[in-house]
């Protein structure tokens, strides 16, 4: 069904390419929310990610590829943001606001798994969303994020250890 939908998209089916992103959604929001903290830059993210999809699907050589392709366009926007907002301001809203927490989460431990990815950096949040979350192995996460294959291992293993380590404080705390 979505490789129909990709097929139809790429010859400039506006209602394919809609059903795609309602589709995907959910998937760009939550990993631009790894990548970036205030809820208008996630938005404005995922609407630039959209557009530059639509613009450019035309040129997806492989139709099966799509969500990683339209993955690695947000992450591009999102680092793009990223890098605007750490240049021009800091504001006491980005320090003080974790309202993106508030979205729906996923539970291990009783212990929300947005608040577990709140203890890891910023790549480490993206890759251990790319791996879980989105099923992607550390090579197809290596080329959206163009970074090498055993570094994005070590990521995962580090983020693992820190998440481990969480759970073993809490795990201390209550048990």
């Amino acid at each position: 069904m979505i490789n129909e939908l990709v097929k139809e998209a790429k010859k400039g089916s506006k209602p394919a390419f809609e059903q795609l992103i309602i589709y995907y959604k959910n998937d760009l929001y939550n990993i631009a929310r790894t990548r970036l903290m205030q809820i208008d830059d996630i938005e404005d993210a995922v609407q630039e990610t959209i557009i530059s999809a639509y613009q450019s699907i035309h040129k997806l050589r492989n139709i099966a590829k799509f969500k990683s392709w339209l993955i690695t366009i947000l992450i591009n926007n999102c680092n793009y943001i990223y890098k605007q907002k750490k240049i021009t301001c800091i504001s006491f809203d980005s320090i003080n606001g974790d309202n993106y927490l508030l979205q729906e989460s996923k539970c291990d431990s009783n212990i929300e798994f947005d608040n577990l990815l709140n203890i890891l950096d910023r790549d480490e949040k993206t890759v251990i969303l790319l791996y879980y979350s989105e099923g992607y192995n550390s090579k197809e996460i290596s080329k959206m994020l163009n970074i090498n294959d055993s570094t994005i291992r070590n990521i995962i293993s580090r983020a693992k250890n820190k998440i481990k380590g969480q759970l073993k404080e809490v795990n201390n705390y209550y048990g």
